[in-house]
Parts: C-alpha cells; sequence; structure tokens
C-alpha cells in the first residue's frame, strides 16, 4: 500500500532519495533500486529475522567490493517518529545476517538527532550519513 505524504514533504524525501543515490554513485555504488522514485525499480522488502516482518528500505545499492547496502532516507518530518528508531533496528538486523549494510540518510542539520535516535536505538551511530542539502 502506498502512503500519501503531502506533496512538499514527499519532494523532499525524494530530493534526500536523489541526493543519497548520487553519494553512493560517486562511492562506486551500482545497481540502484528506489522506493517510489521514478524511473527506478522497487527494492523488495526485507524479512526481519526473529519478527518475521517486512520491511521495505528506501534504497537499496550494491558496490563490486563492499556488496549490498540498505539505505534509508530520513527528512527531517520522520525524525521525532518513533516508527524510524524501530525500522532501523529492524533492517540493521536483516543487513548484519546477510553481510549487508545499513546507512541511514539525513540532511546535514539533522545528523546530530538522527545519531541520537540510533544510539537510543542501540545501533552504532556511524549508520547515520549526514547529506547536503542542494
Amino acid at each position: 500500500m502506498t502512503t500519501m505524504l503531502p506533496d512538499a514533504i514527499e519532494r523532499e524525501r525524494e530530493t534526500l532519495l536523489e541526493a543519497s543515490m548520487n553519494l553512493l554513485r560517486r562511492q562506486g555504488f551500482e545497481q540502484f533500486e528506489a522506493h517510489e522514485l521514478p524511473g527506478h525499480p522497487q527494492p523488495e522488502p526485507v524479512t526481519v529475522p526473529v519478527l518475521n516482518i517486512h520491511i521495505t528500505p528506501d534504497l537499496r545499492a550494491f558496490h563490486p567490493e563492499q556488496g549490498t547496502l540498505l539505505g534509508v532516507v530520513e527528512p527531517e518530518t520522520d525524525l521525532g517518529e518513533e516508527a524510524c528508531g524501530r525500522r532501523w533496528q529492524g533492517l540493521a538486523a536483516w543487513a548484519e545476517k546477510h553481510q549487508a549494510r545499513l546507512q541511514v540518510f539525513v540532511h546535514e542539520e539533522d545528523k546530530t538527532r538522527a545519531r541520537d535516535i540510533a544510539r537510543h536505538w542501540h545501533l552504532d551511530e556511524a549508520i547515520i550519513q549526514p547529506v547536503p542539502r542542494h
């Protein structure tokens, strides 16, 4: 089921998703799947270990040497929600079990808040990747 977001929030999410993918391209990632981004295939949901629930990452990319990366984009409007911490935890558990990596992309000015959320959910704050606004 597709969640309908107000246009401005959806544009912010898409812009952050595109900027995150551009950053990953510069790092050598390829074969992108992006959730609800025109022109890109949709990432498949992953099944979270133990909980046996499905979560769809915002993006999935592959690096020839580093392997699979699951990405989450969190615009400022999503960082106050408890659900984002739970989502990160579930995707991190899947990534660990599948020798993949989780990266959470936020705007530069939101990195401190995102790192606080990661610590609160017992995740390594290194998963937070600040992305400059364009």
